[in-house]
């Protein structure tokens, strides 16, 4: 089986599979996504480990602590807390990174105490600080249809920026060093596509036709179109200082987990700010 036909399989299961757990489980605030979100962010973690940490290397704190931040984005929103509980979870996972350096460091008279103390926060702050944008959805009052355009339009730009990146991009290629294969005529055709799938969704769907207006929602599909585009290009500048070609090997076709992900997570905050904008 070749990498395009896993890919087109993943596709075609995957994403119907999410967008049903979306549209079939709104129960207690969307609880089942919730889970899933935290489930992947602790997978997520335990890749990055892998991508910033080699050897006997290990980072200050474990891998899946991370994974508490989208939790304590739930629970602060499903109970309805006025105490910031993931601003908070942030800063104590920061703190016991230094914390804990105080002492590691002695190891090599602390030598290396900023090279494991950067790559401690970034394994914090990736996936696991993005993962509490995509939670943090969850609290708005139409939080079904506007993660449905979410994903939408991440995979909506993905797919379309293959296909017409292997349709008309072969001699526009290599526009950015850090992924060759990337074209123009994919950045366009996924830009494009995005943009008018978010038009169509926002224009048939009421709930999202009474909450933006048609050039809102072009703008929204821009942004997220950009936004996808960059999480790509960074989770490849993220795979080529690490030496690996994906992420890990758990997705069919795809590599890792970070490497299905990836737009997502640098999405979702530009899309819950735009969204958040626009509906005021």
């Amino acid at each position: 089986m070749t990498s395009l036909v896993k890919r087109v399989l993943l596709t075609f299961t995957m994403v119907p599979a999410l967008f049903a757990l979306i549209y079939f489980l709104p129960h207690y605030q969307h609880l089942a996504f919730a889970i899933l979100a935290v489930v992947v962010t602790a997978y997520g973690s335990y890749e990055v480990k892998t991508l910033a940490f080699s050897g006997e290397e290990k980072p200050l704190i474990p891998f899946w602590l991370p994974a508490f931040l989208p939790a304590a984005e739930y629970i602060e929103m499903a109970l309805d807390f006025s105490i910031p509980i993931a601003e908070s979870i942030l800063f104590v996972l920061i703190a016991l990174s230094f914390t804990i350096e105080i002492k590691r460091g002695e190891r090599d008279h602390f030598k290396l105490s900023m090279h494991r103390i950067s790559r401690t926060l970034f394994l914090i702050i990736y996936p696991g600080f993005f993962a509490l944008f995509l939670v943090r959805i969850l609290s708005f009052e139409y939080a079904t249809e506007l993660l449905l355009l979410l994903f939408l339009l991440v995979f909506a730009n993905d797919v379309f920026a293959y296909v017409f990146g292997m349709s008309f991009g072969k001699t526009n290629r290599n526009i950015v060093e850090v992924s060759p294969n990337k074209s123009m005529a994919g950045f366009i055709g996924g830009t494009i596509s995005a943009m008018i799938l978010g038009l169509l969704f926002v224009r048939f769907v009421p709930s999202m036709h009474a909450l933006f207006t048609w050039w809102e929602a072009l703008v929204i599909g821009f942004v997220s179109s950009l936004a996808s585009i960059l999480g790509d290009l960074i989770e490849s500048t993220f795979k080529r200082s690490a030496g690996k070609k994906d992420s890990g090997t758990i997705m069919m076709g795809r590599g890792g987990l970070l490497d299905s992900i990836d737009s997502l997570l640098i999405t979702a905050p530009f899309y819950m700010f735009f969204t958040t904008l626009f509906s005021l």
